[in-house]
């Protein structure tokens, strides 16, 4: 049995903020290179484009305690990562400047989903 090859980015797609729901593909994360946050990866499930969001430990969003982590004298470091993750909405930042897009918006086609499946990508 053979599969359907992947669809491609989509550079045509014109931009227009719509919220697609729960995405079907999978996402991964990894720790940031530096250590400080997790990087989320995967397509786009509007345009196709790979995109990749990194997220910062002790952001609102993140699951950390936050101050009260800092107060500790710990550096903030989610809980669980997967669980905020998937509770966050995530949007298109597939760097391509797709067609009426805004001047004052990240380079994208404007989606925003939910993600239902995360996979661990491994150490950065």
């Amino acid at each position: 049995m053979t599969r359907a090859p992947a669809p491609t980015h989509d550079f045509t797609v014109v931009y227009a903020e719509e919220d697609l729901g729960p995405a079907t593909a999978p996402f991964t994360c990894r720790p940031a290179p530096a250590g400080n946050g997790i990087v989320v990866e995967g397509e786009c499930p509007r345009c196709h484009g790979r995109t990749r969001t990194e997220y910062r430990h002790g952001l609102p969003g993140t699951g950390t305690k936050g101050l009260l982590s800092w107060l500790a004298g710990r550096s903030p470091a989610p809980e669980d990562d997967a669980g905020a993750l998937v509770r966050e909405v995530h949007f298109c930042e597939c760097g391509h400047p797709h067609p009426n897009l805004p001047p004052d918006a990240p380079a994208g086609c404007g989606a925003s989903w939910r993600i239902t499946t995360l996979l661990d990508g491994g150490t950065a």
